[in-house]
């Protein structure tokens, strides 16, 4: 049975998307315009096609001129009860006093003494959020130390996610148009999930993201729930339904790849969770396109060198005899190539198999 998922009324939602791109003295912090078009790209999301926000329902600001500037674009105190209020910003992260985050400002100073003065303090962004009537809060932020706002006390009762953990800076490489965390969101948005739900959760979205950045190479998101937010939908799955197609399959294998990759740099518990993944990608390839067909051979392969890797080359050692005993029965689907790497693969992992003392 498939959990209920929530998904606001969008006339009943507000989010505000901010960002800072430029930097004015006396801030010394380099410029940052990725900014500027992840603001655009989340705002153009949430109520594009897939999105589940009006466009009045979402007000979009770049370079803010100060704290206040972005208390306005809040809903007033005298707004009816919201499903959602949403805030995202994309930014550079500063640390105030006793490690606390802040959000910089285009007149942003980076050092503890001058950075909460001058930039907009988390704790004081949760607090005005916090006088929103809403069901749920949500805070994305898109910054450097943004895991410290974990640590802010009025972030009790909002939902938090956050592109890096509270000592990692967040990247931005050299000729991407935007952040390397508002990036893979949007990828991910825009390529869906064929094995997820019909719309996407945010629990779905961490998940996923949680994989793709760190296998991209930058920090891992870090995430917070509160209550039930983790079951709240925002977007539709643009891959919804095509789990069991060819391209479905494929955009499953891959992800299951980035799973066991990062499982073989050490990441508790990847290893197991691909083994997962990549059998079931491998069961459902048997049942739609056959035992023998050289996409199915391709997944089982790998498969089996993933439980191989989890620790169990005994295991893989068998699933690939049978994968090659069901390339023999079909001689003509099965390319020489093909054959020759599954029959150096068991050789591999029979090896491997073999008890120490017996080797």
């Amino acid at each position: 049975m498939s959990w209920s998922l929530t998904v606001p009324v969008a006339s009943n939602s507000a989010a505000v998307v901010v960002g800072t791109a430029t930097h004015v003295l006396p801030s010394g912090l380099p410029p940052l315009p990725q900014a500027a078009l992840s603001v655009s790209a989340v705002a153009d999301a949430l109520v594009g096609p897939l999105g589940s926000f009006t466009s009045s329902g979402v007000r979009r600001r770049v370079d803010p001129t100060g704290a206040a500037d972005v208390f306005r674009l809040l809903p007033g105190p005298d707004t009816p009860r919201l499903d959602v209020l949403l805030l995202y910003f994309a930014g550079h992260g500063l640390c105030g006093k006793e490690s606390r985050l802040c959000l910089a400002l285009p007149g942003s100073v980076d050092d503890e003494n001058s950075a909460e003065r001058t930039s907009l303090p988390v704790a004081a962004l949760f607090q005005a959020m916090r006088q929103v009537r809403a069901e749920h809060r949500i805070a994305v932020l898109d910054c450097c130390f943004a895991g410290r706002a974990l640590d802010a006390a009025d972030a009790a009762d909002i939902h938090v996610l956050a592109a890096a953990g509270r000592t990692r800076r967040a990247l931005t490489p050299e000729g991407h148009l935007r952040t390397g965390f508002t990036t893979a969101l949007i990828d991910l948005l825009d390529q869906g999930v064929p094995d997820g739900p019909e719309h996407l959760d945010l629990a779905t979205l961490y998940r996923r993201l949680a994989v793709t950045l760190p296998s991209a190479g930058f920090p891992a998101p870090l995430q917070r729930t509160y209550g039930s937010s983790g079951d709240l939908a925002l977007f539709r799955n643009k891959a919804y339904g095509s789990a069991l197609t060819g391209p479905g399959l494929l955009a499953r294998a891959r992800f299951a790849d980035q799973v066991r990759t990062l499982g073989s740099q050490g990441r508790p518990g990847r290893p197991d969770q691909a083994v997962r993944l990549l059998r079931s990608v491998a069961q459902d390839a048997v049942r739609v396109l056959g035992p023998a067909h050289p996409d199915t051979l391709r997944y089982r392969h790998v498969h089996a060198a993933a439980v191989g890797e989890a620790g169990d080359p005994a295991t893989a050692c068998a699933l690939l005899e049978q994968a090659l005993a069901d390339g023999a029965a079909a001689p003509d689907a099965v390319t020489s190539s093909a054959r020759d790497a599954l029959r150096s693969s068991v050789a591999y992992w029979r090896a491997r198999s073999v008890p120490r003392q017996e080797r």
